[in-house]
Formats: structure tokens, C-alpha cells, sequence
């Protein structure tokens, strides 16, 4: 276990570095997700200036789901950034060489990416959960656990997505189409959805788990809210695991398409 969580800062660590490489393009990469955050974030305080509050929701509600967000695509982005296009890459062939290699499958598809916009995401969440959130020092652990729930969840559901590669050749855009779908839902109030919505947000598109429930773990901490949160880290990881698995069974086999 230990020598598979030294690979993957490894390869990790190089992953990043590349990103690094053209310093010039790396730094409008970031800056520009910066704006579009920046953006983004200003619709919503224009909005509560006027409105004061929506289904319960206030600007402070709204920007920990914000922060929270963007905490879990730029953590997902730096160190997990192969899951954005996992299912180019099972199309692509480039399972075969790693199938010759020690286990750790999964891990080693992740860590051959870092996508720079990222940071970008990264540096607005700290921004945007130090100002706007209204949280305490005492709230850190929560949030800590929360991003690192949220997290699990956004990367086992979009390895889930990418693994329509191992069945069907058109998956490729379509498991990024379901990832981006995702990280829609998780953009809005949880107040807002009602009815077969809502249960598409608590499974299918589980942003429900990616941050609502999180962030109904940092607002109201108990063993009830806690054990939801862990719940859904832990359902989506297994079903990530199962779904490649089975997946890499039937590439062994020759018969998953390919481009």
C-alpha cells in the first residue's frame, strides 16, 4: 500500500510538473478560470443583494456550496485530472500498456494528467470559503471532510461515466457531457430541486453527495449527517470500482470498442 501511494505522488508530481512547463499558457489558463469564477460568483451576490434569499438559502449558504465546488473540480483537477478524459484514453488502446504493469489501474490512469485550470479553482475556493461562507476556525475539520467526501464522489462517479468506454465507442463525449451535468447541479441551491430532479441529484448525477450533503454535514455536524456523507463516498467509490473492473474483464476479452 505504501509503495502504490509513492507511485502515485510520483506520477502525480510529474503530471503537475508538465502542467507547469509552458509557464505562459499555464498562467492564462488559471487567470482565466480565476475570471470566470470571479464572474460567476458575482451573479449570485448581485442576486441576494436583491432578493435576500431563496428557498431558505442566503449569499452565505450559496457560497459554501460554491467554495465547496470548486474545492472538489480543483482538488479532482491537480491530482486526479486523468478522470476528465478516461474514457478517450480506455478508447484509445492506452490500457494495454499499463496492463503489463504492477496493480493499481485506476490510480495510474488518474495520475497522468493535472489540468491547470484547476488551481484556478482551487485559489477561488479558499477565496470564496474565507469571505463569503461565514464559517469558524471550528468549522475546518468539517470542511476538510467534506471536500475530501465530495470529492471521492465527483471522481467515482465520472470513472463510472468513463467506463461506457469499455461498452460503446460514442462514450467518449457522452461520459464528459454526464461529468459536466454533474458539476451543473452541483452549482445550484439544493432547494431547488424537487420531485424525479431531486432523485437524479441523489443518484444518477449524485450532486447531491458531491456537495449538498456535505454541506449539510459543515452547517448541522452530527453522527446523522456524518454517516450520509460517508455513505455516498463509499456507494460510489464501490460502484466505480465494480463498473471498471468489470469493464477491464470484458477489454481483456477484445471485445470493448475502440477508435
Amino acid at each position: 500500500m505504501t509503495s502504490l501511494v509513492r507511485l502515485y505522488a510520483a506520477q502525480s508530481a510529474a503530471a503537475i510538473r508538465t502542467s507547469f512547463s509552458d509557464r505562459g499558457n499555464f498562467a492564462i489558463q488559471v487567470g482565466g478560470m480565476i475570471v470566470n469564477d470571479v464572474f460567476f460568483l458575482t451573479l449570485w451576490v448581485l442576486f441576494f443583494a436583491g432578493f435576500r434569499s431563496i428557498g431558505g438559502w442566503q449569499l452565505k449558504d450559496m457560497a459554501l456550496l460554491f467554495g465547496l465546488t470548486m474545492s472538489v473540480v480543483g482538488i479532482s483537477g491537480v491530482f486526479f485530472g486523468g478522470y476528465r478524459d478516461m474514457a478517450a484514453t480506455l478508447l484509445r488502446g492506452e490500457l494495454d500498456a499499463l496492463l503489463t504493469q504492477p496493480k493499481g489501474l485506476i490510480p495510474r490512469l488518474l495520475a497522468r494528467e493535472s489540468i491547470a485550470t484547476a488551481w484556478g479553482d482551487l485559489a477561488g475556493a479558499i477565496f470564496v470559503l474565507a469571505v463569503f461562507a461565514k464559517l469558524e476556525w471550528t468549522d475546518l475539520p468539517a470542511v476538510l471532510l467534506a471536500i475530501a467526501a465530495g470529492g471521492t464522489v465527483y471522481v467515482s462517479a465520472s470513472i463510472s461515466f468513463a467506463c461506457l468506454a469499455f461498452w460503446a465507442v460514442g462514450a467518449r463525449s457522452f461520459a464528459r457531457e454526464l461529468t459536466d451535468f454533474m458539476l451543473l447541479f452541483s452549482s445550484y441551491p439544493g432547494s431547488i430541486y424537487q420531485g424525479a430532479v431531486k432523485t437524479i441529484a441523489f443518484t444518477i448525477l449524485p450532486a447531491g453527495f458531491v456537495v449538498l450533503a456535505p454541506m449539510g454535514m459543515v452547517r448541522h455536524p452530527g453522527v446523522q449527517t456524518l454517516a450520509v456523507v460517508v455513505f455516498g463516498a463509499v456507494l460510489y467509490a464501490a460502484i466505480a470500482v465494480g463498473l471498471f473492473h468489470l469493464g477491464v474483464a470484458r477489454y481483456r476479452r477484445g471485445a470493448s470498442p475502440s477508435l
